[in-house]
């Protein structure tokens, strides 16, 4: 960086000192971040897959409890749902990657439609096992069917914080 023709001794001081202090920054993606970032998304979509067809039964059976006019309409439900559990996640993650820039918005919506697949998850399998709340198989079956919800929320803000992690050696 040049000295500008109306730099005063201070702020020629502070320009070389941040030039200092940038030149021993890491940089954002380092030449082995890049193949974990591929490694970390691959995985984040491959869980988001498995988590979506997890969800489907669960999103669409509670969907019809609602009192849809045609039963086709549950699907929509599952694709609301699902879809906009993938963009907050999308969001979540650009917004993670850049400077000053708040993600918590993107990470509450992903939260909340992770809780509302989660939930419907639980409901739809207790109401299979017809509420019988002493049923191990139940239980089981709940556990399974909330954790790939919960996986995907945890996968991400560890992606996050893997892939987009600032390094600054002082």
């Amino acid at each position: 960086m040049e000295q500008g023709p109306f730099e005063t001794d201070l702020d020629r001081q502070r320009r070389e000192r941040y030039e200092r202090q940038e030149s021993k920054r890491a940089p954002k993606i380092q030449i082995d971040q890049v193949i974990t970032l591929n490694a970390w998304l691959t995985g984040v979509l491959v869980a988001f897959a498995a988590s979506a067809v997890v969800s489907f039964n669960g999103i669409t059976s509670v969907a019809a409890f609602v009192g849809l006019s045609v039963e086709w309409m549950a699907y929509l439900f599952f694709f609301f749902i699902e879809l906009m559990y993938l963009l907050f996640l999308v969001a979540y993650l650009l917004l993670e990657s850049r400077d000053n820039e708040d993600s918590r918005g993107a990470l509450a919506g992903m939260i909340f439609f992770a809780a509302v697949a989660v939930l419907a998850n639980a409901f739809h399998t207790f109401d299979y096992w017809e509420w019988q709340f002493d049923e191990p198989r139940a239980w089981a079956g709940v556990v399974l069917s909330i954790s790939a919800p919960i996986a995907i929320i945890s996968a991400s803000k560890m992606a996050s914080r893997v892939i987009f992690a600032k390094s600054l050696v002082v």
